[in-house]
């Protein structure tokens, strides 16, 4: 376990990053480096919020103390894992750091293949956690056809006389800006990448190089001079800058191109970025929300909006079934916007509240054919929340397993019945006392696991 509690780190690079981050928990992003034919690297970024921990009574000024996590996993085992402390400090907790943020690496090796990456943030003080998963691939690079690495961006370089955690090549330090948000205090953003399998056969000993920033079309904002350099050898690194002040607010993507003078061969890398220049945090939230979204595919944006439909009015659904991806987009974004309970607060609590019933019903209502949300527990779950009390009857020879939740402050009181009339453990909906919901007062009858020639069969 490595212990960091520098906070000349902390402060030091905190404002310089986080001036303009968004009020979520925290933010990861990464970047995959050849190691040798076997092994890649994996720099895992992250961007954590200082106001997620609790500070506490620490000599003359106030401490808190978080543990960070980060693995690779496959098949629900863990491949490698990084794990750490920090500490950070303040001598005032009455002044306001909800936009600033402290920026952390972590650096893990694997062979190329399909991971989770898991990222786990959690208050030792508190025991608060937070926690990020997703899916990621590990290239296999190539061991003789020109190839590239994927591209480290920063809105921050500077030279250094000490080597840190954030130095990379030529005593520079790239301090990671996992949000891959740059607002109107960064007029510049800068790529780190490597060139792998440059040819030293051929008579030409010099490869090009081109840095460019393009929109969602593929039209080309801003870009540099292509350039000549000498090989280095078989492998080169590349680090530069382009401006960003003349860009409006959207998605881009930071790319660039190679090519080989002694073969003519070409390659490219993209990586994708956010510029917002809204000050308005609402207006922030909402152009994220949106930039999000416009990276999903138009399966996946349906998909997100189906366990939305069970709090949505009948006017969403049918604007949302009748309009065409952009207008979907836009939908979904506007969504929780309507429905902040306290649009004073930074966070969203009823997408928060909505987020935490999706999740739950996802991990215990889901079967082999339907997500968790899509059963008949996981919609009363999202519609009603967490039932004030749950009976469970187990199956027996004379019944069929099944469930009653009681929910005592909706409605006056009201309860939902559900069966396993399978067998198969899928819980059915059959009766309930609530408006609008199924009403069978003869439910019992559906547990009682008897043929119709009156033999048990169950």
């Amino acid at each position: 376990m490595r212990i960091k509690t520098s906070k000349r780190i902390i402060i030091g690079v905190l404002l310089a990053v986080s001036a303009f981050a968004l009020a979520a928990e925290f933010d990861v992003d990464h970047a995959c480096f050849r190691a040798n034919d076997e092994i890649d690297v994996l720099e895992v970024y992250l961007l954590i919020p200082r106001n997620a921990f609790k500070f506490v009574p620490a000599e003359e000024e106030f401490q808190s103390t978080a543990l960070v996590r980060v693995a690779l996993a496959q098949n629900d085992t863990v491949v490698v894992m990084d794990e750490w402390t920090f500490r950070d400090q303040v001598a005032d907790t009455t002044k306001d750091i909800s936009h600033q943020r402290i920026p952390d690496i972590s650096i893990l090796q694997a062979n190329p293949g399909v991971y989770t990456l898991i990222a786990l943030v959690a208050d030792v003080n508190t025991g608060k956690q937070f926690k990020i998963e997703k899916q990621i691939v590990l290239p296999e690079y190539s061991g003789s056809q020109l190839d590239i690495s994927d591209i480290h961006i920063c809105a921050q370089l500077s030279k250094t006389a000490q080597e840190n955690k954030f130095s990379k090549y030529f005593g520079y330090d790239m301090i990671p800006n996992a949000s891959a948000i740059f607002g109107p205090t960064h007029p510049m953003i800068y790529g780190f990448c490597e060139v792998y399998n440059l040819d030293l056969e051929g008579s030409d000993g010099s490869y090009q190089v081109r840095y460019s920033i393009e929109d969602m079309n593929g039209e080309t904002k801003n870009s540099l001079d292509w350039k000549t350099k000498a090989k280095p050898g078989a492998s080169a690194v590349e680090l530069n800058g382009i401006n960003i002040v003349a860009l409006e607010s959207g998605i881009y993507n930071f790319k660039v191109d190679i090519k080989d003078d002694a073969t003519g061969n070409t390659i490219n890398k993209s990586k994708r970025f956010y510029v917002m220049k809204e000050t308005d945090p609402n207006k922030l939230q909402l152009m994220m929300e949106k930039a999000v979204l416009a990276e999903y595919t138009d399966e996946e944006i349906d998909k997100i909006f189906g366990p939305m439909k069970y709090i949505a009015s009948e006017l969403e659904k049918r604007q949302f079934k009748k309009s065409d991806r952009e207008g979907k987009i836009r939908i979904i974004a506007n969504f929780w916007k309507t429905r902040d309970s306290d649009p004073i607060t930074e966070l969203n609590e009823s997408k928060i509240e909505f987020d935490q019933r999706l999740r739950y019903c996802n991990e215990h209502f889901y079967t082999a054919r339907k997500e968790g949300w899509e059963s008949d527990m996981g919609r009363v779950l999202i519609i009603y929340g967490f039932p004030s009390e749950v009976e469970r009857f187990p199956s027996s020879l004379e019944t069929k397993p099944y469930q009653i939740w009681h929910y005592y402050e909706i409605e006056g009181g009201i309860d939902f019945v559900f069966i396993d009339k399978s067998g198969f453990g899928t819980m059915e909906l059959v009766h309930s006392t609530g408006r609008n919901e199924l009403q069978d007062p003869q439910w019992r009858r559906f547990i009682e696991p008897t043929s119709a020639s009156g033999s048990i069969v169950y």
